[in-house]
């Protein structure tokens, strides 16, 4: 089997036991359609206060199952964070309908695209978007996601209305920037005016195509090039740009290795890998050091950014760290962040059930019961097979 399909496959299955799959319609009165939105929800949402970044894409097919299951991974990891990823179905109007017709500078002809993208546009920013913050919890950190026609949608807004998303991914783009609204005219000139203003809020653009369009089209490396040295030199703390080409990837096959490198480049894991167990070294609470990382990372993205809760294989998270400190006898630490976890998921069993064990550590019967029978509870509301072992927890205290 070809390796790039097993991947695929893969990762497709992982999404189906790590996601919470929703549906939503919208009768859009700026596109004339009712368009279908496949919602990806991290696992454990309905069980969390938290609030969520959205990733937004307009490639159903191509992207959706892919981007869920990468998000899923990398986010379990502490790579990045846990995201709701929403893809946007197509109907009779193509996404070339909606894309802006630019000049094609090296063919001298235009796309023949449809050019209706302001009213795409008014679609996301006031039908779209409205209806997710309304049905979910959602934070202020958007993320579109486009290939090749959707990503000239995605370039033209981000022109028009930077702030409607915080972070721009453009597949199959190294051509596009090259073009333009007129002829001679071109999108890395456009992205240099905007960027050369002050910006104060995050933004993030990553344009890439695979080396096999660049090997047909010699303009591609070109304008990857040229959008680099104009653009390279207005990245700070909040502006990041970057373009490139991978090498050995086509058109298409780019999507792969392109997703991985579009995340580590707006959540680079420099920044975001963290060790817990060097935080029990460190001066002060265990929690207090956690969220000190946590915190410098939300001031760095203008979002909230929790902690990881629950790991496979990895003390770096709230349960696995919390045992440890269990272990060596840190008894007030382990029940402070388990009790921070049932903060952040106060429908989580799993969270009352680790809190009741640090609490009968402490000799602390009447709270270990209390949270042993708050495990049992929602074990029950929620028909999962851990419910007869919490009894069983409840029944030892006695």
């Amino acid at each position: 089997m070809n390796i790039r399909l097993l991947i695929l496959l893969l990762v497709s299955a992982q999404i189906l036991a790590q996601t919470k799959i929703k549906h939503l319609a919208i009768d859009s009165k700026y596109i004339d359609e009712t368009r279908k939105l496949t919602i990806a929800l991290p696992q454990q949402y309905e069980n969390s206060i938290k609030k969520y970044p959205i990733i937004l894409i307009l490639d159903d097919g191509l992207l959706f199952n892919t981007t869920s299951a990468i998000v899923n991974q990398l986010s379990n990891t502490s790579r990045m964070p846990e995201s709701i990823v929403i893809s946007l179905s197509s109907d009779k109007k193509h996404r070339n309908y909606f894309s802006p017709n630019l000049y094609n500078n090296h063919q001298n002809r235009m796309y023949n695209y449809g050019n209706h993208q302001e009213e795409f546009i008014n679609f996301l920013e006031f039908e779209l978007l409205p209806l997710i913050k309304k049905k979910y919890r959602v934070n202020n950190f958007k993320i579109f996601i486009g290939f090749s026609p959707s990503s000239a949608i995605g370039l033209h807004t981000l022109l028009n209305k930077p702030d409607l998303f915080q972070a721009y991914i453009c597949f199959a783009a190294g051509n596009i920037i090259g073009d333009g609204y007129k002829k001679d005219k071109r999108l890395i000139e456009e992205l240099e005016k905007l960027y050369s203003k002050d910006k104060e809020k995050p933004s993030y653009l990553y344009v890439v195509s695979g080396s096999k369009d660049a090997k047909s089209q010699a303009y591609i490396n070109t304008n990857i090039k040229e959008f680099n040295q104009k653009l390279s030199k207005y990245n700070s703390n909040t502006i990041h740009t970057k373009a490139e080409t991978i090498e050995g990837e086509g058109h298409t096959d780019v999507v792969l290795p392109g997703l991985i490198a579009a995340f580590d480049f707006i959540f680079p894991k420099e920044k975001w890998l963290v060790d817990y167990l060097d935080l029990i070294e460190k001066d002060g609470s265990v929690k207090e050091n956690i969220l000190s990382f946590y915190t410098n990372l939300s001031n760095d993205y203008s979002f909230e950014v929790y902690p990881n809760v629950d790991r496979l294989y990895s003390m770096s998270c709230l349960k696995n760290i919390g045992r440890r400190l269990l272990e060596a006898k840190n008894i007030e630490e382990a029940i402070e962040l388990y009790e921070y976890w049932t903060e952040l998921y106060p429908s989580s069993h799993l969270a009352y059930y680790f809190l009741g064990v640090s609490q009968k550590e402490n000799k602390d019967i009447i709270k270990a019961s209390e949270s042993f029978k708050k495990a049992i509870e929602l074990a029950s509301k929620q028909n999962d097979v851990d419910f007869s072992n919490y009894q069983k927890a409840l029944e030892n205290l006695k």
